[in-house]
């Protein structure tokens, strides 16, 4: 875990932190936000091509565009299942739409005030934030629709883990991937024949997860969970999980095209060779070099 001074006496420009970094090491938060994951990561980590569209994204905002979303509640109040959401530029939601609105809608409420004045008459908020109101609870909160956005609720189970960064911040970078592809020549007609968009966003990340890590990882964990029990208790099966992850493999290779397109460096792939030996029964396709033999057909090699 690194503080802002040890990030200072590493040598980080203070200048090139976002001010989410401030945010992340308040001492309220109880050292749950992970910023040397961000530093490393996004200047000397192994990143995925999508993850590394999303962290160039996250410095070039320099976190104006992340909110570190403090629902009101305790701190050590039952965890929500919700971590963090990622929002798409053009977000198709009512004018003034923000990310208390967001969150209000997904936990049953009408909107943001619904939500604040709701949780107030149960006596659900913590005393500071009934003191200050609803005004000073909203007025930091992102408008959705404009440009992207991120945020990442602290009272989340695991609030704030790598792993959480890591899932979001590549969604944004599929989003970016979908908005700035045209730009590195991607046409919609290769888009819609290269099949990538036959698995959605969601679908493709929890696999990539995957892909990127390894058994007993949180991301490999909680991905393997989501295809299990996303669809009312009907598991993806192998061959549907294996079909996503070649779809995962031409989405890198398209995010690789706009990175390039960007002057940056193209990134490697994962593959699902460790989840197949330990939840997929041998079909033949999880002999040695079959995932090689797949990121050398789309010149992911």
């Amino acid at each position: 875990m690194a503080t802002a001074q040890e990030l200072l006496d590493a040598g980080v420009d203070p200048k090139n932190i976002p001010t989410l970094t401030a945010e992340l090491n308040k001492s309220e938060f109880g050292g749950l936000a992970d910023t040397e994951f961000m530093v490393e990561a996004g200047r000397f980590g192994n990143t995925d091509p999508a993850l590394q569209l999303g962290l160039n994204w996250w410095w070039d905002t320099k976190g104006e565009r992340t909110q570190i979303f403090d629902t009101g509640e305790p701190f050590d109040t039952r965890p929500w299942s919700n971590r963090g959401s990622a929002f798409s530029r053009g977000t198709n939601k009512p004018k003034g739409f923000n990310t208390a609105d967001n969150w209000a809608q997904k936990t049953g409420y009408k909107d943001g005030a619904d939500w604040f004045y709701s949780m107030k008459a149960k006596g659900e908020l913590r005393p500071e934030v009934v003191e200050k109101g609803f005004d000073e609870w909203e007025k930091d909160m992102l408008e959705l629709g404009k440009e992207e956005a991120l945020a990442m609720y602290i009272q989340g189970k695991n609030p704030l883990q790598p792993e959480t960064w890591e899932h979001e911040l590549s969604h944004i970078g599929q989003y970016i991937l979908r908005r700035t592809g045209v730009k590195a020549g991607i046409s919609q007609k290769e888009w819609k024949a290269s099949g990538v968009g036959k698995s959605s966003i969601e679908e493709k990340q929890r696999v990539r997860d995957i892909m990127m890590s390894s058994p007993g990882d949180p991301a490999y964990e909680n991905a393997h969970k989501w295809l299990q029990n996303n669809r009312r208790d009907i598991p993806y099966t192998p061959e549907e999980i294996r079909e996503i992850a070649e779809r995962v493999l031409i989405e890198d290779k398209y995010a690789n095209r706009v990175l390039e397109s960007q002057g940056g460096l193209a990134k490697s792939s994962g593959d699902l060779s460790q989840y197949e030996k330990e939840y997929m029964p041998d079909e033949g396709k999880d002999m040695p070099g079959f995932w090689d033999s797949m990121m050398k057909k789309l010149g992911l090699d």
